[in-house]
């Protein structure tokens, strides 16, 4: 493995950055503090003696990960049958204060959510108001794409992973106030989104199918989702604390992320409700769990029927056209419904991620030994779904329902046989996914290396892999990362088998797709690499750009590849048009998931350029501040403004303006500011360029 460093395209902004961005910035965590409470009632003192060694266990892994990833607080519960068994909080929700998380602390859930939107989906099923194989359209008819083949699309598509939308519509997805019509707007931009496949193909990651999933409840019911979920749900289950982040929460009331400087950031707010926007808590999430280990009964109420409930737990794979390596079976909602830590010990356990910007969660739930745990937290880094695989291998042994916790595999190389030319050349080349660039090389002394582009810099990713008996190459030094190549509905894939969770089973998956050079650019897309576009329709309160992302994005070409373009969709391929282009990848399970078309369009007499949701004007345009007084007038679309600051030294003063931002040449991000109305904000001199946000037909006054 190589830690060459590595040197960004300055201003560039890319899908790493979005959608990975909240594992980059190390968090300040004084040493955790525990707060207890056990049995349904929480009383303080009650601890079932046939779990203490779990309870133990687990407590003592999760300080260990909380000071190993910098995660400031964590929430866990544990429950078996009808009784929470352990329920407790890790960390600081203040630090400065020194104030713990209490049990009732909200978390955001992040994409442990789409379980919840599977249920409600379902108890529209129950009621013969919605079919799961009927076509999307049916029930929101106003619903379109640019891709005729839309209308095959159905409900359990979009619960499953299997609809073909490219991905996320990450636009006003993350941000620090509500943006309450979220939902909307990615149905007006999947109308002019191609698929990225043929609808029930293959199942790729994809949050769009279910923020559909808030239109077709409100098509459906006459009410908007956050009410059917509140009404039929939360309600009848008594998830008192569990909350979709509409308007602002009191604070004291959540766990708040934290700066490098110790700082709190404020609310996180995921817009995409189903797709991610639940705030609770591990003891609200415990009863939705009893829920569906009584066969959707819950205190003598029935919230799903049993056939509901256990067709969200059918593997939802089996009829897909393109699946190799089915390491996932996803099922609605679920991820999987067989989570391979527990399969491995003949256990069957539903579970489901879940990850924001700022939060990670693992909501795991095992039916037939009627157990479930739920862990929430306030990074996405301290290893949620390993930490819930521990303590559920460790209850079941416990109890004797497995007769230990399996050891980790040995990392013992298989015999080595030498590769041939054959061996090698089905191996090397460059193979793309969703957020990189690989190559294969093959080295003198037969062996391969994998590097893999990143910002303009090829890193090492391994190396000295030699072939094994079994077709595969590995590293001596880490022998059970095995590498190969193969066909699949005609294109060439690359798959990777490695360790995972507590180290005792191997997962296989498509790891990257094989490309190949083709011809020239054109002499349009030639005069475009290089370039910078800079964002104008993302959110004044944007997460994203809060922890730095460069809003900013360049076309680039790699050496050897020629005929494809680098940028913020990764690599799209634009022969054929001189506007548009194409995504290609065709990657099953996680690899091919959030993909866009690159599409450049004329705005009075300049070339924008359009990702997806995001809309980026070109940098070269953007118009300089003059000494004095100067008025910022915002369009009717609402769209941010750039403007260069002079280059004086002097400081600028903003009124009128909603947000702004200050980044330098580099787009680097060093101040920001929020509201204004008509009072002054100073901004320091130090900077470059101002991006600033205002209501639609108005002007912000920046004197310079």
């Amino acid at each position: 493995m190589s830690s060459a460093p590595r040197q960004r395209l300055p201003g560039q902004f890319t899908r790493r950055d979005l959608l990975r961005l909240a594992g980059l910035s190390g968090l300040g965590l004084a040493a955790p503090s525990l707060l207890t409470g056990c049995g349904d009632d929480g009383a303080a003192g009650f601890l079932s003696p046939s779990y203490a060694a779990t309870i133990l266990d687990a407590r003592v892994a999760i300080a260990q990960a909380m000071a190993d990833s910098h995660t400031p607080s964590i929430s866990v519960a544990l429950c078996d049958g009808e009784r929470i068994i352990w329920r407790e909080t890790f960390g600081y929700v203040d630090q400065t204060k020194s104030v713990l998380p209490g049990l009732d602390t909200l978390f955001c859930i992040g994409s442990c959510s789409k379980v919840i939107a599977a249920i409600a989906t379902m108890i529209l099923v129950d009621r013969g108001l919605v079919e799961l194989d009927a076509p999307l359209v049916e029930y929101v008819t106003d619903f379109r794409m640019a891709s005729p083949d839309y209308r095959a699309i159905t409900v359990r598509m979009l619960l499953s992973h299997a609809s073909g939308f490219p991905g996320t519509d990450a636009r006003n997805l993350f941000t620090f106030t509500p943006v309450l019509d979220y939902a909307a707007q990615v149905q007006q931009n999947l109308a002019s989104q191609r698929l990225k496949h043929q609808p029930g193909e293959m199942a790729v990651y994809c949050n769009d199918g279910f923020t559909m999933i808030e239109l077709l409840v409100a098509a459906i019911t006459g009410q908007p989702y956050p009410r059917l979920v509140q009404d039929e749900i939360l309600t009848p289950l008594g998830m008192s604390q569990s909350r979709f982040a509409l308007a602002s929460f009191p604070a004291g009331s959540y766990a708040p992320a934290f700066r490098e400087d110790g700082t709190p950031w404020p609310q996180e707010c995921t817009n995409g409700y189903a797709t991610g926007g639940l705030y609770s808590t591990p003891s609200d999430m415990t009863r939705l769990a009893r829920m569906l280990i009584n066969g959707g009964e819950f205190e003598g109420v029935q919230i799903l029927s049993p056939a509901a409930v256990a067709e969200m737990g059918r593997d939802q794979t089996t009829t897909l056209t393109l699946n190799p390596l089915p390491s996932f079976r996803w099922g609605l909602g679920w991820d999987g419904i067989a989570q391979p830590g527990l399969a491995a010990v003949g256990v069957t356990t539903w579970h489901k991620n879940g990850g924001t910007m700022l939060y990670g969660s693992d909501f795991f739930v095992a039916p037939e030994e009627r157990l479930a745990v739920m862990i929430t937290g306030t990074t996405t880094t301290y290893g949620s779904g390993t930490l819930a695989e521990r303590i559920l291998l460790n209850a079941l042994a416990e109890r004797g329902s497995i007769a230990q916790v399996p050891a980790p595999l040995p990392e013992v190389p298989q015999p080595e046989q030498a590769a041939t030319d054959a061996d090698l050349a089905a191996m090397v080349g460059f193979y793309a996914q969703y957020e990189a660039l690989l190559r294969i090389e093959a080295q003198a002394d037969r062996t391969l290396t994998i590097k893999r582009y990143n910002d303009g810099v090829w890193d090492e990713d391994a190396h000295d892999l030699k072939r094994r008996e079994d077709g595969t190459f590995s590293s001596d030094a880490e022998p059970l990362a095995a590498y190969w190549t193969f066909v699949a509905d005609g294109r060439r894939y690359l798959g990777v088998r490695n360790r995972r969770g507590l180290g005792h089973y191997l997962a296989a998956f498509p790891f990257g797709q094989g490309v190949e050079p083709a011809d020239d650019l054109s002499p349009a897309w030639v005069a475009r690499v290089g370039q910078r576009w800079l964002l104008v329709n993302e959110s004044g309160q944007s997460v994203v750009l809060a922890l730095g992302a460069p809003p900013g994005t360049i076309l680039e070409t790699v050496a050897g590849l020629p005929g494809f373009l680098l940028g913020f969709s990764g690599i799209v391929d634009p022969a054929g048009s001189d506007t548009q282009a194409r995504m290609f990848l065709k990657i099953p399970v996680n690899f091919g998931r959030d993909l866009n078309d690159v599409v450049m369009e004329t705005r009075d007499g300049e070339e924008w350029l359009r990702c997806g949701g995001f809309l980026f004007r070109p940098q070269a345009s953007v118009p300089e501040l003059a000494l004095g007084d100067n008025m910022v007038p915002i369009g009717a679309e609402g769209l941010a403004e750039w403007r260069k600051l002079p280059g004086t030294g002097a400081k600028a003063s903003i009124a009128g303006a909603t947000a702004w931002k200050l980044y330098d040449a580099d787009l680097k991000l060093l101040a920001s500011g929020n509201g204004g109305g008509n009072g002054n904000r100073v901004v320091d001199p130090s900077g470059d360029y101002l991006l600033l946000y205002g209501a639609p037909m108005t002007a912000i006054r920046v004197a310079c």
